[in-house]
């Protein structure tokens, strides 16, 4: 069973460890819609924050998987993969907030057949599932958003709880419960009426009048109101001892109140809107309308704000919210836009004539409307308030003053009052990247929203093979925003998508419908509408955030606005006028995002001196970041370190084109420098061999020029490149022995090495090998880095000759320094080797041994590249155990791996070809018809999953 009212446990036949509090939070994000699919994208903007992309996927691919195997084995319960996303598959009963609801429905239907004990047990086994706040340890905006709408719901029992109680002529319990919701509570009149009738049937009437006085202090002081109609007359019949409030009756079952006649108030009911909603169908917002609906009935708070970026569609889902719940209030839902207003002050006026009430200009708005809308029970949609926030607090108080109005609000900032409760609206769902099957990108929200609004101006538009990959790159670009989706796709009676994508930004200049309001007619004037709302200062900071990619921290936001006063109540600003999105990847960490049509916006803006300093103190910053880091991708702090330049990779290559772009040739040499071991493990061989190519076209210090031809090099060489890897190795090593420059030939003579093993010269191999250890040794560097691997490639050149002594002598030097350094790196690549060794003498057991450590690194640092080796030379080992279907699934493993990193990157690894062959072929024999089902189960597996796999743990 999941409980969530509470902090989040799982329980089997005991507590279930569900891993990390990132994996909690991911388990909850699919709690909230139980028996429904969660997009990935959804489940990255609530866990991980709006426009999370890339790595950020893969670590939740990771996560579901853990999650999975840790449920299916715990609890039975399963989380199924349903396109676009995921699904938790949990029975009747298995998720408490669930159960809560469902029994507190059966109470509601056993109290209306007149099953009164029968309905106060449902409560009572209801109530009694809560241990705590809901989701009280899930500190993201979705979990609050959930909690509220569950606490209302826990409220509205403990309600008809007292309801019951009293029925059944009990009216203790009620005594027992109600003081302390009161005070949680104190102007929710139904409780304060509960309360009373209780103390009367207690015989306590001096006490319940107290109660009364008690509710009317707290509204004249909170509000100047008097308590209402109800309340009053309850307290003038304790007054007069009305004996009636002493007969035991059955509970009232629930009923809609009757519809008032027309004489009696001016409600009409139904959807009254000035604001004209497009013709065309609101795509890809079905769950969002139903949730909001269940916040607006079920919060005790009744007053939701939507917030979001300009065009992710704020208006268009309150109007179909407003459309969906109309009929469930008695006197309707009330509709009225507010962007035409430009004083604060005449918001409620301007809400009093859209309700019916004229003539509230000069008179203080509050008690008027109070006055006005206390007996009606009305839905009211304020649409754009985020330009008159000075009007939020007496909203609240009209709010809090009549206990039948709900309020819902579109604004691009939070109205920071009491009581509200803030839903971001995500952008639609957008497809993978790199996906281009028409059938797979029609699926998604965002791509189906284009195709739609694309044959409304082009009736011939279709998805198909020829377009698909370029309208899931446009949707992607456009960061699943409907308003910036919607321009785009009317485009294309002039331009086919690919032609479309290469201009996506005069595109998003142009206009859009004439129907549509001044404010959405282009991406660009619905980004005006939140900029011209910001400060001077909120707005320099703004245009200086464009420098950055893909995220930023609070230390690199003051790094690049150093002279700017109050950097964080600057960018708290951005936040709440949702230009700028909380990015919740490291909760430990204050780090935020763009979406990337408002950094394209922002980067229009930022110009002149003030651009070619901002992009300076970008590139400074990461590059002593950088800095920093590369020393510990060869230590014990490998792990960490390679988890922030995951997540800063985009800022470093920003920083590296901005260095080239502006000729700042060294700074950005010395950053690639730090990055290649990362480029390498990550498998980003391209980018880096496009970035060196580029410095290398440069003014150069010969430092760095050394550095930068091994580093392309290096990349040449992952990608199986022998012949530029020899051509740039060369080059650095005759620069370096030129200009003295140890630390920076010995890369550069390792790689001469390296390319002669690669290409069978054994004997140059171990020339320019054994060359090396002394210049590392001369250099300081003995029993580092390069002298460790050198020593490890000297190893496999003695295994591929038949010198087992030697290659053993040799592995065991390099394995001792890779411990001493605790490297985690340079432990996993002598580890391959000395794996190699082992098996060619005969002991499976070692090289089983070792090939298990290697996997465990691979998987802490990541290293799909490397994982792949080991798992074909593991299922060589169980081979040697006849363990072939293990050797079926650990192969299919490995071909799936290599796939992804689309290179072999350890081109130096040399296995032994003719046994795993012998492996492989093996297993097919033995297995049959069931080998191919297990390669494809390998395939199926995750990197966690895999490493689980293969050592059993």
């Amino acid at each position: 069973m999941i409980t969530v009212l509470g902090p989040l446990a799982v329980h089997g036949d005991g507590p279930v460890d569900v891993g990390s509090p990132r994996h909690r939070e991911v388990l909850a994000a699919l709690v909230v819609d139980a028996g429904r699919v969660v997009s990935t994208d959804a489940l990255l903007e609530r866990v991980w924050g709006d426009g999370a992309r890339g790595g950020t996927t893969a670590n939740l691919h990771a996560i579901i998987s853990r999650l999975r195997a840790r449920l299916r084995d715990g609890t039975g319960i399963e989380i199924a993969t349903a396109p676009p996303g995921y699904r938790l598959d949990a029975g009747p009963g298995e998720v408490d907030a669930v159960r809560f609801l469902d029994l507190l429905a059966a109470a509601r239907a056993a109290q209306a057949a007149g099953e009164t004990e029968a309905a106060r047990q449902h409560v009572a086994d209801g109530l009694g599932l809560w241990r705590g706040a809901a989701y009280a340890d899930i500190p993201h905006p979705f979990a609050e958003a959930e909690a509220a709408r569950l606490d209302g719901q826990r409220l509205a029992a403990e309600e008809l709880a007292g309801e019951l109680d009293l029925a059944l002529g009990h009216h203790e319990p009620v005594l027992d419960r109600l003081p302390a919701l009161v005070a949680q509570h104190p102007l929710r009149e139904s409780l304060r009426a509960l309360l009373m009738r209780a103390l009367y049937r207690a015989g306590r009437q001096a006490d319940a009048l107290a109660v009364y006085a008690e509710v009317r202090e707290v509204l004249a002081d909170e509000l100047g109101l008097d308590p209402g109609p109800e309340l009053q007359q309850l307290h003038q019949r304790i007054l007069e001892h009305d004996q009636s409030l002493l007969v035991e009756r059955p509970a009232p079952a629930p009923a809609v109140p009757a519809r008032p006649a027309a004489a009696e108030a001016p409600a009409t009911g139904g959807l009254r809107s000035d604001v004209v909603p497009p013709s065309s169908p609101l795509l890809g917002r079905e769950q969002e309308v139903a949730y909001v609906r269940s916040l607006l009935e079920g919060s005790t708070q009744r007053l939701v704000t939507l917030t979001g970026v300009g065009g992710v569609g704020k208006t268009r889902l309150a109007h179909a919210v407003a459309e969906a719940a109309a009929a469930s209030y008695r006197d309707g839902a009330v509709v009225v836009s507010l962007a035409p207003l430009s004083d604060p002050a005449t918001v409620l006026p301007e809400v009093g004539r859209a309700t019916g009430l004229s003539g509230v200009e000069g008179l203080d708005p509050v008690p008027a409307l109070v006055e006005h809308l206390r007996g009606q029970q009305l839905l009211l949609v304020l649409d754009n308030l985020e330009h008159l926030l000075d009007a939020a607090a007496p909203l609240s108080r009209l709010v809090a003053s009549c206990p039948e109005l709900t309020v819902l609000v579109t604004s691009r900032t939070t109205l920071r009052v009491r009581g509200e409760v803030q839903y971001q609206v995500p952008p639609l769902p957008l497809p993978e990247p790199q996906e281009a099957d028409p059938e797979v990108l029609a699926d998604s929200a965002a791509v189906a929203l284009f195709v739609d609004r694309a044959a409304a101006v082009a009736p011939s538009f279709a998805l198909e093979p020829g377009n698909a990959a370029a309208v899931g790159s446009i949707c992607r670009r456009l960061a699943g925003i409907p308003l910036a989706i919607e321009l785009a796709a009317a485009r294309v009676r002039l331009m086919p998508p690919a032609a479309m994508l290469a201009r996506l930004e005069e595109v998003m200049a142009a206009g859009g419908a004439r129907d549509l309001p001044p404010r959405q007619r282009t991406m660009r004037t619905a980004i005006d509408w939140s900029h011209e709302l910001l400060e001077p200062a909120e707005q320099e900071l703004f245009r200086r955030l464009s420098v950055f990619a893909g995220g930023f921290t609070l230390d690199a936001v003051e790094a690049v606005a150093d002279d700017l006063p109050g950097v964080l109540g600057l960018l708290e600003s951005l936040v709440e006028h949702s230009l700028v999105l909380p990015d919740a990847d490291h909760p430990d960490l204050a780090r935020f995002r763009m979406l990337e049509p408002i950094s394209q916006y922002a980067d229009g803006l930022l110009r002149g001196e003030e651009r070619a300093a901002s992009r300076q103190a970008h590139r400074r910053y990461f590059r002593d970041l950088a800095g920093r880091l590369e020393p510990a991708y060869r230590g014990p702090g490998t792990i960490g370190a390679l988890a922030v330049a995951e997540r800063e990779h985009a800022n470093f290559v920003a920083a590296l084109d901005s260095g080239i772009e502006d000729g700042d040739g060294d700074l950005a040499g010395w950053l690639a420098w730090d990055l290649w071991l990362f480029w390498w493990l990550r498998g980003a061989l391209l980018e880096g061999r496009r970035i060196c190519s580029a410095l290398l076209g440069m003014e150069l210090s010969d430092p760095v020029r050394v550095r930068t031809s091994a580093v392309l090099a290096a990349m040449a060489f992952a990608g199986g490149d022998l012949r530029t890897a020899r051509e740039y190795w060369e080059s650095g090593n005759e620069l370096g022995e030129r200009t003295g420059d140890l630390a920076g030939r010995s890369h550069n003579l390792a790689g001469v090495g390296l390319v002669a093993l690669g290409e069978g010269d054994l004997d140059g191999a171990v020339r320019a090998l054994e060359d090396t250890i002394p210049l590392c040794e001369e250099a300081g560097l003995g029993g580092a880095w390069m002298w460790t691997l050198a020593h490890v490639w000297l190893g496999t050149v003695a295994l591929l000759q038949g010198d087992l002594a030697r290659a053993a002598e040799k592995v065991d030097l390099a394995l001792a320094a890779a411990h001493e350094r605790q490297d985690p790196l340079a432990i996993y690549i002598t580890l391959f080797t000395a794996a190699q060794v082992a098996l060619a003498t005969h002991d499976p057991a070692t090289a089983r041994r070792q090939l298990e450590e290697g996997i465990r690194l691979s998987l802490d640092t990541g290293d799909m590249a490397n994982l792949a080796y080991f798992l074909d030379t593991l299922g060589v080992v169980d081979s040697l155990a006849g363990a072939h279907r293990r050797v079926a699934v650990l192969h299919g493993a490995a071909q799936r791996l290599r796939e992804t990193v689309g290179a072999n990157v350890y081109g130096y690894y040399k296995p032994d070809e003719a046994m795993l062959a012998q492996a492989i072929d093996g297993a097919r024999a033995a297995l049959g018809a069931a080998f191919d089902e297990a390669v494809a189960a390998g395939r199926r597996m995750g990197m966690p999953e895999v490493v689980a796999f293969a050592t059993g743990s």
